[in-house]
């Protein structure tokens, strides 16, 4: 079964995209954050305040629906040469089933159909399967880029693919 994606504009579903950061960031990073600062983080980049302001500075959320349920969500913004792809986060049950994969390459069309000669992003060090997953996707480590949120450090590395 192929997954929809339903572009994030109304506030129900922005609220919709701040539980699943919530339910997947949680099961994602409990290992590497005690829960205080992984909620301290959510709560700065993925509440619904901070999603509707990214959607008001340009981003571009998607939740992933399969058979109509949410399992997902998705989120880019288009900038001077690029497509900066900021979020991808998919539940557990559904991972290994070839959608992170299919959301990339939409991404990757969205960028080729704007003129965009490259698509980038910014992951956590630690997560050691997507970037294996980047890497089968031939995208390239291009440097250590740390994100301080809330006070705390997150040890990101930036990759990208030239289309």
């Amino acid at each position: 079964m192929k997954p929809d994606y339903k572009l994030v504009a109304k506030t129900r579903y922005i609220h919709l995209v701040s539980e699943l950061a919530d339910e997947i960031w949680h099961e994602v990073y409990q290992k590497l954050y005690p829960k205080k600062q992984l909620d301290a983080v959510l709560d700065a980049l993925q509440s619904p305040e901070a999603i509707e302001a990214e959607i008001d500075a340009g981003m571009n959320y998607f939740v992933v629906l399969l058979a109509g349920k949410p399992v997902g969500y998705f989120a880019w913004e288009m900038q001077n040469t690029s497509l900066h792809l900021a979020h991808l986060y998919l539940k557990p049950e559904v991972r290994g089933r070839g959608m992170g994969r299919d959301i990339v390459l939409y991404c990757e069309r969205l960028a080729r159909a704007d003129s965009k000669g490259r698509l980038w992003c910014a992951v956590h060090e630690k997560s050691l399967p997507v970037l294996g997953f980047l890497k089968e996707q031939r995208y390239r480590v291009l440097q250590s880029a740390p994100q301080t949120v809330a006070g705390y450090t997150l040890p990101l590395v930036e990759l990208e693919k030239h289309l």
